[in-house]
């Protein structure tokens, strides 16, 4: 026996309306044969006789009145169901998971977010801080949408695209009571005698190891260097003036408290930042983030 469909709904409801079968047949876009047709099929789907027909009218029976009127709720429900299911699709589709790693301050990625948020205010936000591999393993698993990243722990991973943000240059970041706090830049050969500290290559295996071997063609003693497990870590040692904790310059905070940072005068010693995305991610909102931090000017 022919299952019912939506369309036999709303055939026998336009029948009902209009008390006509041609007319019924034109609202509905098919023959008067054709809505004959779906009405016999109905009936016999449900075992009643759902209209009086004769020559001259048609009339609903006492099973007819019901069955419109039921039939009427299941399409308002299946309306309000696809509407529901529309709202929630709609609304995991325009909640965007960032993930970025740093300090608060970073690139000034608060004020990109909050920037963002404005223009796109249906677009709900998480920002997530941690380590660049915690931050990849959770991109490529799901867990987050894009991610600001090192390009070196983007690359080669298949299951990911990156955009190229900023190549960003190599400063340190020493107590405020050392005597290298007087400069503002300086040359990697008058920090021979430092203890440098640095985060560890476990928590970022692709990109730190590759930093370390930038730092050392600068002229930097890396064997010798302390390694730690987290950036805080870094700057807290080198505020205690244990060392000096090499950054990405992007990672300076204004007016910091404990230490003053200074650059360093070398072309070689830097990262290059992108923003990376699964492939398979269809949200719209990733590609509007995409395409609005493409037209920053970093």
């Amino acid at each position: 026996m022919r299952q019912l469909d939506l369309f036999d709904l709303k055939c026998f409801l336009s029948v009902a309306k209009h008390l006509n079968l041609s007319l019924a047949a034109k609202e509905m876009f098919i023959s008067q044969p054709s809505m004959s047709i779906k009405i016999n099929g109905i009936e016999e789907d449900l075992g009643v006789k759902l209209l009086n027909r004769t020559r001259h009218k048609v009339e609903l029976t006492a099973a007819g009145e019901s069955v419109q009127k039921n039939f009427f709720y299941i399409l308002e429900y299946y309306e309000k169901t696809k509407m529901e299911a529309k709202k929630i699709s709609e609304s995991q589709n325009n909640h965007l998971y960032i993930g970025y790693h740093g300090p608060t301050e970073w690139a000034n990625i608060h004020e990109l977010v909050q920037e963002f948020h404005k223009k796109y205010p249906y677009i709900e936000i998480d920002v997530v801080v941690a380590t660049w591999g915690a931050l990849t393993h959770d991109l490529v698993h799901g867990g987050l949408d894009v991610m600001f990243n090192e390009q070196l722990e983007a690359n080669d991973i298949t299951v990911l695209d990156s955009v190229f943000l900023f190549r960003d240059y190599a400063a340190i970041a020493v107590s405020k009571s050392s005597p290298l706090a007087q400069y503002d830049q300086i040359k990697p050969h008058c920090l021979e005698k430092e203890k440098i500290i640095m985060s560890n290559s476990k928590n970022a295996v692709r990109s730190l190891g590759q930093v370390g071997e930038r730092l050392s063609q600068a002229g930097f003693d890396m064997e010798n260097a302390k390694l730690v497990d987290h950036y805080d870590t870094t700057i807290a040692m080198a505020s205690a003036g244990m060392g000096i904790a090499i950054i990405p310059r992007s990672f300076k905070i204004a007016s910091h408290q404990s230490v003053t940072y200074v650059d360093i005068d070398s072309d070689k010693a830097y990262v290059d930042f992108v923003l990376a995305w699964r492939n398979d991610n269809e949200k719209s909102a990733i590609h509007i983030f995409k395409d609005f931090c493409k037209q920053r000017e970093w």
